[in-house]
């Protein structure tokens, strides 16, 4: 079953280009004004990706609920939110290792016509698609570009000089985090939880194996986390200078926005395609 989990509307949508985000659980779909950036509507679905077995029918079931996913835009972006991806340097990187190392990590065939590449800075984020999903969009929609999760994060939080810092982007059942040492990316993955000590579990853990002081270090976090939960005491409790991403009200255009916190739409909305 599919569930909608925000839907934020302008009356006004023309002069937009549409995102889509597709994971392993949901769909977010998101469409923003070429010319000034602002975003004018989001929807989230959340679904059981063992209820369904083909994407054709999932994508169907979401159509029922969509506003978006049902409009014409001429410009339309896929980001890919599944783990299945690699980050490797520049002058290292091809597409069949690649394809190699994607498959050994996550025991998944892969073939290399599936593989993507976006390029930041000297680091490749290389990501197999999903060619179920890839054949159902490609037929509603003319695709202009792909990328995965990880790359629209790492452009959006571009770090300063010599800056250690973490990042947590928070989901209903996962949380991507994303270290940086001396302004250095060390590691960005994607981790399941259950529970409050399980998020703190790993984020302990990546400080400790990147030798980050938890005591003092910028960590900001932003997606599904209220100040009220367990989740946000417990890291709060923990870490030194911990705080949600700041968002740029000005970018949030429709005014359903504002009826929630901010910081659950910045991984999504507060980032260039």
């Amino acid at each position: 079953m599919v569930n909608k989990n925000f839907g934020i509307y302008s009356d006004d949508l023309s002069g937009c280009d549409l995102v889509i985000e597709t994971g392993s659980d949901y769909i977010t779909c998101w469409c923003k004004d070429k010319a000034a950036g602002a975003v004018k509507a989001f929807e989230q679905f959340g679904f059981d990706a063992n209820f369904y077995s083909s994407f054709e029918k999932l994508f169907s079931d979401v159509q029922l609920h969509s506003r978006l996913l049902t409009t014409h835009f001429n410009n339309v972006y896929c980001i890919w939110g599944h783990a299945t991806c690699v980050c490797v340097p520049n002058e290292l990187y091809s597409r069949g290792m690649a394809a190699s190392a994607m498959e050994l990590m996550f025991g998944q065939a892969i073939e290399q016509r599936s593989v993507i590449e976006n390029t930041f800075g000297d680091c490749v984020v290389s990501t197999a698609i999903n060619e179920n999903a890839w054949d159902v969009y490609t037929k509603h929609y003319r695709i202009t570009a792909n990328m995965h999760k990880y790359y629209s994060l790492l452009k959006m939080q571009k770090p300063h000089d010599d800056e250690d810092k973490l990042h947590l982007v928070f989901y209903n059942n996962d949380f991507i985090i994303s270290a940086y040492k001396k302004a250095q990316l060390q590691i960005v993955q994607r981790f399941s939880y259950k529970a409050p000590e399980d998020v703190l579990y790993h984020v302990l853990n990546v400080c400790k194996t990147y030798q980050l002081n938890i005591a003092d270090m910028r960590v900001r976090c932003s997606g599904m986390i209220d100040d009220s939960s367990s989740l946000y005491s417990t890291l709060l409790s923990y870490l030194g200078d911990f705080s949600f991403e700041t968002a740029d009200k000005k970018l949030f255009a429709a005014e359903g926005f504002h009826e929630y916190p901010l910081h659950y739409f910045v991984s999504f909305c507060q980032h260039d395609v």
